[in-house]
């Protein structure tokens, strides 16, 4: 395949050469989108890219113009590894190779003959059947929704690409089992937060508990926090950086979205809990000498390292089982702030602010929620109380 770069309607297009049916050559036209004037050279940088973008119509004439479903995940992964953070890419990875590509393989579809039957009937089975611990039950909506967001952007490229006609995913709705909208998150009230907070009394994650508890920060942000992010001087903690992990650890300077990147007061409790961290690092740089790890995390080992974010979550869970307390989710920390804050009267545009939420539907979930969850906590409190 080769390219040049021609003018049409004032436009800059990539023109790609390749062989078709027959040995006939054929011509395929992309709009870079780039003005004609001072452009040209600017133009002719995208042409390698495009070339491997539709690599594959050189390769259609194989198989009779088929294109598998799974083939085209495959490609589709490859083209994007380079282009989103590693850790981003290794979710897409772990969602395609799975689940999405073990299911859709035995059915040997052509990525044009996929509907959104074939859609539905693969959420269905998530949610049945979608664990790969071996355990049972299936995939909670959340789970699947990650899905759904691959299964989408795979067939948005293949729609660009002119392999198919319509996106059989984009309105297909993701089931929930009838009594996941109450389960799938768990709201402590206050009694309950201190409660847990108790039960992790001498435990290396308690500081990291409670300022997770206090400022509602996800596992990211939480693990993300630096020293030059705290002011004693002003009594200020940002958050602006995060700690992210699917295969790899990756740090970096960036957060969920632009919404994530705060600011919040530094509470006299949580401040008084870090200046005791810091006091405690500084005693363990000496103890440990050319053997600590050096940087600038708060909440990390005696040695310095980092805590990976999956043992947070291993670990959390772990001392709820051992203490007695109800299973939930270390992101219900999370959740139970909002709860809290709602429950002392915060509105809900304030709470969104508090969190991070880039719009205040995501909020406005949560506050569902909360609703329904209280509902009925009221009504078992209710019960009996008349007499017939």
């Amino acid at each position: 395949m080769n390219g040049s770069i021609q003018t049409k309607n004032g436009k800059l297009y990539a023109v790609l050469s390749y062989k078709g049916e027959n040995g006939a050559y054929k011509y395929k036209w992309v709009n870079t989108g780039l003005p004609v004037r001072g452009n040209k050279k600017k133009a002719e940088a995208m042409i390698p890219e495009y070339i491997e973008r539709f690599r594959y119509l050189e390769e259609v004439k194989k198989d009779e113009n088929k294109i598998m479903y799974v083939d085209y995940i495959l490609d589709w992964l490859e083209r994007k590894k380079n282009k989103v953070q590693q850790s981003t890419w290794e979710g897409y990875e772990t969602y395609a190779k799975c689940h999405i590509i073990p299911y859709f393989e035995p059915l040997n579809l052509e990525i044009r003959d996929v509907t959104p039957k074939h859609i539905m009937d693969y959420f269905e089975s998530r949610l049945v059947c979608g664990r790969k611990d071996h355990k049972p039950g299936g995939l909670g909506h959340e789970a699947i929704k990650k899905h759904k967001t691959v299964m989408n952007m795979v067939f948005e490229d293949a729609l660009i690409a002119e392999l198919v006609n319509r996106n059989p995913v984009e309105h297909v709705p993701i089931p929930k089992r009838e009594d996941e909208e109450l389960t799938e998150r768990v709201f402590l009230t206050v009694e309950e937060a201190n409660t847990m907070l108790e039960a992790f009394r001498g435990h290396e994650l308690q500081a990291l508990i409670y300022t997770t508890l206090y400022y509602g920060l996800r596992r990211s942000e939480v693990l993300g926090l630096k020293w030059n992010a705290v002011d004693f001087d002003r009594n200020t903690l940002k958050i602006q950086h995060t700690v992210v992990k699917n295969r790899t650890v990756v740090a970096k300077d960036s957060t969920k979205s632009i919404a994530s990147r705060r600011t919040y007061p530094l509470l006299p409790e949580v401040r008084e809990v870090l200046l005791r961290l810091r006091e405690q690092q500084e005693s363990n740089r000496s103890l440990f000498g050319s053997e600590y790890n050096m940087n600038d995390y708060i909440f990390v080992w005696p040695d310095g390292h980092l805590y990976r974010p999956d043992y947070i979550t291993r670990s959390f869970k772990k001392v709820l089982v051992k203490k007695g307390l109800p299973d939930m989710r270390f992101h219900d920390i999370r959740h139970s702030t909002a709860s809290i804050l709602y429950d002392t009267g915060w509105e809900l545009k304030d709470i969104q602010e508090w969190l991070g939420h880039s719009d205040i539907e995501t909020t406005g979930n949560i506050y569902t929620h909360i609703s329904k969850a209280r509902k009925e906590k009221m009504g078992n409190g209710l019960a009996g109380t008349f007499k017939l």
